[in-house]
């Protein structure tokens, strides 16, 4: 009988690549697995609908949502807005850190408990408490994924506490723990300096069957085709800086493409301030997760703009770069601590230090150079295709829960 495994969000599938990647690496190595997941956001409804139906492994939406199961969504909602206000009251008793997390924290570990699996695994750190208890309940195992640095993501003294409580708390009992990348697990290892299990560190990247073939950009080509991607089109993504550099380079022969939701603000600060470049920026709109590397290969350069506040951002290492490498694009990156260690060591593309406009500049004037940006986009095709890819990756998380 095939071994049981039950992998856990309190988001949705459609915005967590990384929990369906899993889900397909352990379905297709035998495992019988089920995905327990929550309602989060409205339009990403439709998403899992066309995600799913393409799934061979189990899943259910747990909790309800404002479209089916709408009494104990409702219910859960009042009580999560209680939980809420009853921890910051009186702290961590009575399970007020799980349940102030978690929406559906009651209903999801019942469901967890229900089905009876060799391993739960978290991702999210609402999934944390569910995915260790139900593990103690039915003598099985534990893991949990740290995509995010959840202690550097924010400010917030208080919620702070909370995530560092839940940590301490669940950690020590899982069997692994894996993060997302080396950063990430430095610092998670510090604050877990007595973790006795195992530590994986499982790169962001994507299958094989994603990459599409390799788009040749004939040498007398002269456009420069710059290309954004992000659940949301908003501020604060490192777009700003971005638009200041195509103003100030005024080339007509550089286009940007973004890809995502956008955000009221920001067509209002693009409309006001940069209606100018309005001719050379394109919005795409949403694109399906298994269709964005095809699409994305369409495009030269890859911009990889995060910033360096909050701490998480400075750390972490997105699903945005390895989509750019499969897809065969250059990249441009800002030197966030980890997207700087990154292109030491593979040479993937050329970097500017956050907030310096004249850096950006000379990074995209770098790949006008048509010799530069040709073999940059073969060199990065290929490493994805024989490096940083997840049949690689997945085999380390395989390895440790085989």
């Amino acid at each position: 009988m095939a071994k049981k495994i039950v992998l856990i969000s309190i988001g949705q599938p459609s915005v967590n690549p990384r929990i369906v990647k899993e889900a397909d690496a352990f379905f297709d190595a035998g495992y019988d697995v089920t995905v327990l997941y929550c309602f989060f956001i409205s339009w990403a409804l439709e998403k899992d609908k066309i995600l799913l139906s393409k799934k061979k492994w189990k899943y259910k939406m747990v909790g309800g949502s404002p479209f089916e199961g709408k009494l104990i969504y409702n219910f859960t909602r009042v009580r999560f807005k209680l939980s809420r206000l009853f921890h910051a009251l009186l702290g961590e008793k009575f399970l007020l850190a799980e349940r102030s997390q978690a929406r559906v924290y009651d209903e999801m570990l019942s469901e967890a408990k229900k089905l009876k699996a060799d391993w739960y695994i978290g991702h999210n750190l609402g999934a944390l408490a569910i995915s260790v208890n139900a593990a103690k309940h039915n003598n099985a195992k534990a893991g949990f994924d740290f995509e995010d640095y959840h202690r550097g993501e924010t400010n917030d003294t208080a919620l702070i506490n909370k995530y560092t409580y839940l940590e301490n708390k669940y950690v020590p009992y899982l069997n692994y723990y894996s993060t997302a990348s080396d950063l990430i697990a430095k610092i998670t290892k510090e604050n877990h300096a007595n973790f006795s299990g195992n530590t994986i560190t499982i790169d962001n990247c994507f299958p094989l069957s994603l990459q599409p073939d390799f788009i040749i950009k004939n040498k007398n080509e002269t456009s420069l085709k710059l290309f954004w991607f992000s659940q949301t089109i908003g501020l604060n993504r490192g777009l700003e800086i971005l638009m200041e550099a195509l103003i100030k380079i005024n080339n007509p022969i550089i286009t940007l493409t973004l890809v995502g939701r956008v955000d009221d603000d920001f067509y209002l600060f693009l409309k006001n301030k940069y209606d100018s470049l309005s001719s050379t920026i394109h919005f795409a709109g949403m694109i399906e997760p298994d269709m964005l590397p095809t699409f994305t290969s369409t495009f030269d350069v890859g911009l990889a703009l995060e910033p360096i506040i909050p701490v998480n951002r400075d750390i972490c290492l997105t699903n945005k770069v390895f989509t750019y490498l499969l897809a065969g694009n250059a990249i441009i990156y800002s030197n966030t601590k980890m997207q700087m260690q990154f292109n030491e060591i593979t040479k993937t593309g050329v970097g500017f230090d956050v907030d310096d406009l004249e850096g950006l500049i000379e990074c995209i004037r770098f790949y006008l150079n048509t010799e530069n940006l040709i073999s940059q986009r073969e060199y990065n095709y290929n490493i994805a295709k024989h490096k940083y890819n997840w049949e690689v990756e997945s085999k380390k998380i395989l390895e440790v829960v085989n």
